[in-house]
């Protein structure tokens, strides 16, 4: 039998509640909560790690969604629905579980997106999936457009763009690393956002239903049960989406996978491309061109890989000290520097230069410092 430790707990919030204080005089309230359960030997279970936004007194709908804003920020870049709904019902529950986050959420009308920069800088590669239980929302992305509506799962690669929108709804959301997800580690061309529908469908329902029990277990679990919990979790999502590639694409060409891992190795090299890649896989130039049909071609995915690469090392998002811009063209296989500039510029509209002092800071918010280090760390 498990049993919560109220003391334990009390004294945990006691010790780590935030309280921010707005512009304005107002106060919002985080609490990331350390609960730690005991089995019935008495000793002491590995401590709950929940990030809990609640309302607070007040009706200053502006300062709710601010915060909300902020603490999401590492996510998503989110901007209130014009026109502004009439109130703004927003609740947040982030528990980490190690292997996963697990959201419980609830957020009045938004729009949120995305963006290339929070993608390069943050260095994540997660792969976010919604359960939608109220209200509809609606995605774009390169691919298209997608209406998810209640029932229907949401599956979004966070390190792909898209945009979303809703008039208001309530979720259950999880975001795991790719390396958990067997089919979307093999996959380079993954779509950035998919919508599944779990009516009439037996994985997907039991994905629905395990989601939805765990709720109201993750607080009142052991560290032991909540890892049970997880491990059932990762497995239903590794059926149902490997069940999902398998009806729509088939296999990804092994082939294809050692080109671009190869692409991704020799990014340094200035010789990278067509001639390269036709020497070293014995292709002729047709067979490698269909390769990159979905990347608009050879070039245009060194390109890429090149510029993305290139951010993360200004941005400092893979360690270390800064780098010279120089230095920072000659790894990603320029040999101008002035060339290089110029691309990047033409990239991310701004100067490599520039870097340091834009896109790190407007990728993570103060206040979403704690959720953006759970990403980071998975």
């Amino acid at each position: 039998m498990i049993s919560i430790s109220s003391s334990g707990r009390d004294a945990a919030v006691s010790h780590l509640e935030k309280r921010w204080t707005d512009t304005s005089g107002n106060l919002a309230v985080m609490r990331p909560r350390m609960m730690t359960a005991k089995d019935e030997s008495g000793a002491a279970d590995m401590p709950l790690k929940l990030i809990d936004l609640r309302s607070w007194e007040g009706d200053d709908d502006l300062i709710r969604l601010r915060t909300w804003q902020e603490l999401t920020a590492s996510l998503f870049v989110t901007d209130q629905a014009n026109p502004a709904p009439s109130t703004c019902d927003i609740f947040l529950r982030c528990y980490h579980l190690e292997r996963m986050l697990f959201f419980d959420h609830r957020a009045c009308a938004h729009r949120a997106e995305r963006t290339q920069s929070q993608i390069v800088t943050q260095g994540v590669d997660h792969i976010f999936i919604a359960l939608l239980t109220a209200g509809a929302t609606r995605m774009a992305h390169v691919d298209g457009e997608l209406v998810a509506t209640p029932g229907d799962f949401v599956v979004l690669d966070l390190a792909r763009s898209f945009q979303l929108a809703t008039e208001g709804m309530s979720a259950i959301q999880i975001c795991i690393p790719r390396r958990h997800i067997a089919q979307y580690a093999g996959l380079p061309n993954s779509p950035a956002a998919k919508v599944l529908p779990s009516r009439g469908n037996p994985l997907l329902k039991l994905l629905a239903d395990h989601l939805l029990n765990m709720r109201p277990c993750l607080t009142r679990a052991g560290s032991e049960q909540r890892n049970h919990l997880t491990s059932a979790a990762l497995a239903i999502c590794n059926a149902v989406l490997t069940a999902d590639e398998d009806n729509r694409c088939g296999d990804v060409a092994p082939l294809e996978l050692q080109v671009r891992q190869f692409v991704a190795q020799n990014l340094h090299r200035p010789d990278l491309g067509v001639e390269l890649l036709c020497a070293t896989f014995g292709l002729s130039r047709t067979p490698l061109y269909k390769l990159f049909e979905t990347d608009g071609g050879v070039a245009n995915h060194i390109r890429d890989r090149r510029m993305a690469h290139a951010m993360r090392i200004l941005a400092c998002a893979e360690g270390g000290a800064a780098q010279r811009v120089s230095t920072v063209a000659y790894a990603c296989g320029y040999q101008s520097e002035k060339i290089f500039s110029r691309a990047f510029r033409r990239r991310y509209g701004v100067n490599p230069s520039q870097v340091k002092r834009t896109f790190p800071q407007a990728a993570i918010r103060p206040k979403g410092a704690l959720l953006a280090s759970w990403l980071q760390n998975l």
